[in-house]
């Protein structure tokens, strides 16, 4: 083989990764891996330097040097994968908070809830509390948990969310660990705005009453399951993922769907215009949602 051709060959570990990257999207798809996966995949992003690295010193002179590189690569990321799993991770010290933000005056009131990463787990409280949030939050070393409430003539406002998450290949991110349990007041109408980047978001909205829905969800899963009750407007934002959206059968509903390259579950009663999809009897019921869909990556599923 001549020196030129010798500069141009590629190692192995770039197509390797493309294609290992490729089968867990198909997989996900199908239904037969779980989007968690991606947790765990993301927190290793530093050996994709060292993945280049090698390929850059080893795999470029040969095919023996391309076949090093890439089972170096694996050894590594195997390491990395065993010690994120014990205790020598770092943020593997968690501490949990108590959630408790009383009604005061507010006869309504709008919710952000921003964990960052992690498992998000939000439905309606008993009928007998007081507080409008109540519930816990797990989060890692290093964060701070901040929280605010303010009333202005008779609308409150809660915001919850984290600062100085941790990143890297040992963080503590979508592993189970770092869980917010929320209840929310059924008695108040509420506006509620959720924003997760990696990790797993469930919002049972059944019982309470809602004026409007915002959901972001960056990687990982959504599942909603909207009230039975009401007229409002629900917005649900993914990028790769899959997004989940339990309608119950006496809700109306118009979707607006903007799915990318993402697969799409309709019910079969449900007539479809183009990327406009609406139940039967949307235009004469008295509780129905008008709700805007996007997925870049993934899958869209709407069920009753």
């Amino acid at each position: 083989m001549s020196e030129k051709d010798s500069r141009q060959r590629g190692g192995l570990v770039g197509p390797i990764i493309l294609i290992g990257l490729g089968i867990i999207f198909l997989l996900n798809n199908l239904g037969l891996l779980s989007w968690s996966i991606w947790g765990t995949l993301l927190r290793m992003w530093p050996i994709l330097l060292v993945a280049a690295g090698l390929d850059l010193i080893l795999g470029r002179r040969s095919v023996w040097g391309s076949l090093l590189a890439l089972v170096l690569t694996l050894a590594i990321f195997g390491v990395a994968l065993w010690l994120s799993g014990t205790e020598v991770g770092i943020g593997r010290q968690m501490r949990k908070e108590e959630i408790i933000q009383s009604r005061e005056e507010a006869e309504q009131a709008q919710i952000v809830v921003d964990p960052g990463v992690g498992t998000l787990r939000i439905e309606a409280a008993s009928d007998s509390t007081t507080s409008l949030v109540e519930g816990t939050a797990r989060v890692a070393r290093g964060e701070e948990l901040t929280r605010s409430f303010t009333v202005e003539d008779d609308r409150g406002t809660f915001v919850l969310r984290t600062q100085t998450g941790s990143f890297g290949p040992f963080a503590t991110g979508w592993d189970g660990q770092r869980l917010w349990e929320l209840r929310l007041s059924p008695e108040v109408p509420l506006r509620l705005e959720t924003n997760l980047g990696l990790g797993e978001t469930t919002l049972d909205l059944t019982g309470l009453t809602v004026d409007r829905i915002d959901v972001e969800q960056g990687l990982g899963q959504a599942r909603i399951t909207f009230p039975e009750e009401g007229r409002f407007e629900a917005r649900v934002e993914g990028a790769i993922g899959q997004t989940i959206l339990v309608i119950p059968e006496a809700l109306a509903a118009q979707i607006r769907l903007d799915t990318g390259i993402s697969g799409r579950q309709i019910p079969d009663d449900y007539r479809c215009e183009e990327d406009v999809c609406t139940s039967p009897d949307y235009g004469t019921a008295d509780h129905r949602v008008d709700l805007e869909v996007s997925q870049a990556i993934g899958n869209v599923a709407i069920t009753h």
